[in-house]
C-alpha cells in the first residue's frame, strides 16, 4: 500500500504517487524538518525530466523543493491520451493542496500556462510564481479535432516504433541534440545523468513527448478562454526570459504583465534556463519568499 501524498512530499528521494487522478514521479528535497518554512514546486517543461532542476536545488540549499514529473515522463505509464489543461490544473492543486503550505512555484516552458491556470482558477493556492522562459500565445488558436486524432494517432505509433532499438537510439540522440540546442553552457558532448540515455529510449516517455507537444493548442487555446472571464489575484511573480531573441523578449513582456509580473531579461541564457543559470532562478524564488525566510536560504 502507497503511502499517503501529503507523507511522500516530505519524504526525501524519488516517488511514483497519484495526483489528480493520475500517476506522477516526484523528486522529493525536504529540507531541515525544525525549519521546512514554505515550499517550492519544481515544473519542468515538455521533455525536460526533473532533474534538470538539480542545478536549481543546489543553489538553494536548505530549502524544502518538490519536482514533479507529469505522467509518461519518469517511472510511470503514458495515460494513453493527450493531456488537458483542467489534467494539468487538477494535479497541481492537490500538490499545492498536499505541501500543506501555498508553495513558490517555477513553471518553466509548457508548464508555465498550466501554473497560470491554476492561479487564475485557485487563488490562493500559490504564494509566489517564478516563470522560467514559459510558453505564451498572444492569440491562442484550437487546433480542429482531426489535428488532434493524427497527434495522437502519432504518439501511439512513438510508443510502439521505440520498441525497435533503432527507433529508439535515434530518439535518444535527437533528445541530446534538442537539450545542446537549448542550453547555452552544454557542449554537445555533455555528460548526462544515469539513467538519462535510458528514459529517452522509453516507449511510454517518447509517447508522452509527442502526446504533450500535440496538447499544446488545446491547452495554450483553454487558457485564452480563462483570461475572458478570469482576473489576476495579485500573486506575485517574476517572469525570467532569455534574450536570446527581441521578439520572444516582447512577447514574454505581455505576458508579464498579463500576470502582474517582474520581468527579468536573461541574456547569457537560452531555454534550459534552469541548467544555465540556476543561480537567477534561485534569486527569483528567494524574492518571493516571506522576509524572514530569506534570511535562512542556505544557512
Amino acid at each position: 500500500m502507497s503511502a499517503p501524498v501529503e507523507e511522500v512530499v516530505r519524504t526525501a528521494g524519488s516517488h511514483v504517487t497519484t495526483l489528480g487522478g493520475r500517476l506522477v514521479h516526484l523528486e522529493v528535497v525536504p529540507g531541515p524538518e525544525d525549519r521546512r518554512g514554505t515550499p517550492v514546486l519544481l515544473l519542468p517543461g515538455c521533455a525536460v525530466p526533473s532533474y534538470a532542476f538539480r542545478p536549481v536545488e543546489t543553489a538553494l540549499p536548505g530549502r524544502w523543493l518538490v519536482a514533479l514529473d507529469r505522467p509518461g515522463m519518469v517511472d510511470t505509464p503514458w495515460p494513453g491520451r493527450l493531456p488537458s489543461l483542467a489534467e494539468e490544473v487538477a494535479t497541481l492543486l492537490e500538490l499545492c493542496e498536499a505541501v500543506g503550505t501555498p508553495p513558490v512555484v517555477v513553471a518553466h516552458s509548457m508548464a508555465g500556462p498550466h501554473a497560470e491556470a491554476l492561479v487564475r482558477q485557485h487563488p490562493g493556492s500559490v504564494s509566489g510564481l517564478v516563470l522560467l522562459d514559459a510558453s505564451v500565445e498572444v492569440e491562442a488558436r484550437r487546433p480542429s479535432a482531426a489535428f488532434d486524432r493524427a497527434w495522437l494517432a502519432a504518439s501511439r505509433v512513438a510508443l510502439e516504433g521505440s520498441r525497435l532499438p533503432p527507433f529508439a537510439v535515434a530518439a535518444a540522440l535527437s533528445t541530446r541534440v534538442a537539450v545542446w540546442s537549448q542550453s547555452q553552457r552544454l557542449r554537445i558532448d555533455y555528460s548526462r545523468p544515469p539513467g538519462t540515455e535510458e528514459l529517452f529510449r522509453r516507449p511510454d516517455t517518447l509517447a508522452t513527448l509527442v502526446a504533450e507537444q500535440a496538447a499544446y493548442g488545446d491547452q495554450l487555446a483553454d487558457l485564452q478562454d480563462l483570461l475572458e472571464t478570469t482576473t489576476w489575484p495579485g500573486t506575485p511573480g517574476v517572469v525570467l526570459t532569455a534574450g536570446t531573441r527581441a521578439g520572444w523578449v516582447r512577447k514574454q513582456r505581455v505576458l508579464a504583465h498579463r500576470v502582474g509580473a517582474r520581468q527579468v531579461v536573461v541574456d547569457d541564457s537560452r531555454h534550459l534556463m534552469m541548467v544555465d543559470r540556476p543561480d537567477a532562478v534561485a534569486d527569483a524564488v528567494v524574492g518571493l519568499l516571506p522576509e524572514a525566510e530569506r534570511q535562512t536560504v542556505g544557512g
